[in-house]
C-alpha cells in the first residue's frame, strides 16, 4: 500500500459462513485491518455473476486491492447482462422507508428481509455494496438524505467493516442513526445455515431487527 504496488490479495473463507472450520479459520476482522491502509481497494461480491467481474476488475486496476469471498453456496442475485462498475453502489430493491445496505454473503438474506417487511407495510430499499473501499459517497449521502435511517448487515465484525464505514463517511456529511448487524465478538463451529439463524443474519431475524430499528428511531 505504502508504494501503491500493482498488488491483489484474495481472502478466502471469510465469515462465519465456513461453518465447521470454526472460528480459528473465520476471516471476521480483515476488512477492519485494509480499511485503515491508504490506497487499499476492497471489494466483496455477492455472488457467482458478481465474483467473476470483479475478478476481472481487479486485474485492470491499478494498485493494491483486496478481494473477499465467502465459500458457502450463495444464490445469484445477478443476470449475465450484469456490469460490475468498481466503487459504484449496486441498488438492487427500491423502497421508501430505510435502507438495508449489505456485501456478501448477506445480501440475499438482506432482500429476504425486505419481502418480509413489505408484508408488514415496510418499504426497505436493498443495496449491495460490494467495493467497501472506496465506498460509494454519492450514494451514501443520497441514503442519508432520504431515508433519515440507515441499516448495514455485514458477515464480518461490527466494528470496521462496513457498518463502520458507512458511519465515517456519514459523519461529516450527513450524520443519520444507523444500525449495524454483525458478528459480535467471535465466531464459531457449526453448520453454516445454523449459524446464520443464531448470529441472526436470516432474513426474518434481519427483519425484525430492522423493525425495532425504525420503532426506536420513527
Amino acid at each position: 500500500a505504502f508504494s501503491n504496488a500493482n498488488v491483489k490479495i484474495v481472502g478466502t473463507h471469510a465469515g462465519i459462513g465456513i461453518g465447521e472450520d470454526g472460528y480459528s479459520q473465520m476471516g471476521l476482522e480483515d476488512i477492519a485491518l485494509m480499511r485503515p491502509l491508504p490506497n487499499m481497494t476492497i471489494v466483496q461480491p455477492a455472488d457467482a455473476v458478481e465474483t467473476a467481474q470483479a475478478v476481472e476488475a481487479a486485474i485492470r486496476h491499478e494498485g493494491p486491492l483486496f478481494l473477499r469471498l465467502t465459500r458457502q453456496k450463495v444464490r445469484d442475485l445477478h443476470g449475465e447482462d450484469y456490469t460490475f462498475r468498481l466503487g459504484e453502489a449496486d441498488p438492487l430493491r427500491q423502497g421508501s422507508d430505510v435502507a438495508i445496505l449489505a456485501t456478501g454473503g448477506v445480501v440475499a438474506p438482506a432482500l429476504d428481509a425486505a419481502d418480509r417487511l413489505a408484508v408488514r407495510g415496510i418499504q426497505a430499499e436493498v443495496t449491495n455494496i460490494h467495493t467497501i473501499q472506496p465506498i460509494d459517497r454519492a450514494y451514501l449521502t443520497a441514503c442519508a438524505r432520504r431515508f433519515g435511517r440507515i441499516v448495514t448487515v455485514e458477515d464480518h465484525n461490527v466494528i470496521g467493516g462496513l457498518g463502520s464505514a458507512v458511519c465515517d463517511t456519514l459523519a461529516g456529511i450527513h450524520p443519520v442513526p444507523v444500525e449495524r448487524i454483525g458478528v459480535e465478538g467471535f465466531g464459531e463451529s457449526g453448520d453454516p445455515d445454523e449459524l446464520y439463524e443464531k448470529y441472526g443474519f436470516t432474513g426474518q431475524a434481519i427483519a425484525e431487527r430492522v423493525e425495532r430499528f425504525l420503532r426506536s428511531n420513527g
